[in-house]
């Protein structure tokens, strides 16, 4: 039989492409084993509980089996946040983050740092995390604040939509509000009416937004008031504001046709 040599394939040649292809096959699988890092510690530079308006460093150390460069994001939990988490540094090379206080963080807070190396998970994700508990004190106390720190006002409570309107809409509620000290100003949006039994009950907890939506779909028809509550934290504790403004509404049951 007669072989071309342009098409002869010899045992050396199939080991050849054996080798390459499982080399190949390695450097996938190599790279997909590719561990996690594990956050390791979280740590402040002065020990708490600290005094409201003070600062703390906070500093995050992790550990990658590969060396991969690391990326922090730094999260809290507390007061200020209305109890909810909230991101307080981009992602960043830097494990550390300076936390300057304030009365409105009175209270018990959680500190997170959040790692990841770009490749497991993306920005909106981590691939590890470690917290710690922090407590923040106001020595003025409820009520008790500084004499040279003024409260803040509400300028202006304003909807979207004018009342009457049919239950099912949403309203969205905006409220206004000035401090003379430039201190931040928490919110919160409160309301009573058939649906809570004539009681006053909180629709958000403390915030910074000055924007609450209302979807009236899962109240029933009748008379509301809704009163927007503003505090800077140098005077009124969480259970009550520095000022208020009230505004009536009222929301209507569509007819039913038989």
């Amino acid at each position: 039989m007669f072989i071309c040599s342009s098409q002869a394939i010899t045992t050396k040649d199939l080991l050849t492409a054996g080798n390459a292809k499982n080399s190949g096959a390695m450097a996938s699988i190599a790279g997909s084993m590719n561990q996690p890092p594990i956050a390791k510690s979280l740590t402040p530079d002065v020990e708490g509980p600290l005094t409201a308006g003070s600062s703390v460093t906070w500093t995050g150390f992790a550990y990658d089996p590969e060396g991969d460069k690391l990326l922090y994001q730094f999260w809290i939990n507390g007061p200020m946040t209305g109890n909810a988490w909230k991101p307080m540094t981009n992602w960043d090379v830097n494990n550390s983050w300076n936390w300057t206080t304030s009365p409105l963080d009175t209270g018990t807070n959680i500190i997170e740092v959040r790692v990841r190396d770009e490749r497991h998970e993306g920005p909106w994700g981590h691939d590890s995390h470690i917290s710690a508990e922090y407590g923040i004190i106001n020595l003025g106390g409820a009520g008790g604040g500084s004499k040279l720190n003024l409260k803040p006002t509400i300028l202006s409570v304003k909807s979207d939509r004018k009342s009457p309107q049919y239950r099912g809409t949403k309203v969205t509620w905006t409220a206004k509000a000035s401090d003379p000290d430039k201190d931040t100003i928490l919110f919160q949006f409160v309301l009573k009416g058939p649906s809570t039994e004539e009681q006053w009950l909180p629709m958000t907890n403390w915030t910074t937004s000055n924007v609450w939506t209302w979807d009236t779909g899962t109240f029933r028809a009748g008379a509301y008031m809704i009163d927007v509550w503003v505090r800077d934290g140098y005077h009124a504790d969480m259970e009550y504001s520095d000022a208020s403004m009230m505004t009536p509404f009222v929301v209507m049951q569509k007819a039913i046709i038989l």
